[in-house]
């Protein structure tokens, strides 16, 4: 199963907050937190305590930042490029 947050839930400055228990977390093979402030939330910290595979919001972020270049432009977005600044911010 797969579990996809898509709320604020965990994100500045509520960083302590989960909006699943750890336990819970028991039953997905792969976590995605929507939330990418900050990139590594409490949700995808237990996630990854508990064997699941975790994607950050941060992840998201650069995929719709390539797609918008694509789109805007018609070419390809040098990706490696956008993905070192987004991460040096993150």
């Amino acid at each position: 199963m797969i579990l996809a947050n898509a709320s604020a839930v965990g994100m500045v400055p509520n960083i302590d907050q989960t909006p699943v228990s750890k336990d819970a977390l028991r039953s997905y093979e792969l976590v995605f937190d929507a939330v990418y402030t900050p990139r590594n939330t409490r949700l995808l910290q237990e996630a990854a305590e508990v064997g699941a595979v975790v994607v950050s919001g941060v992840e998201m972020f650069i995929r719709q930042a390539l797609g918008q270049f694509k789109m805007f432009t018609g070419g390809l977005a040098p990706e490696d490029f956008m993905r070192k600044i987004v991460l040096e911010q993150f």
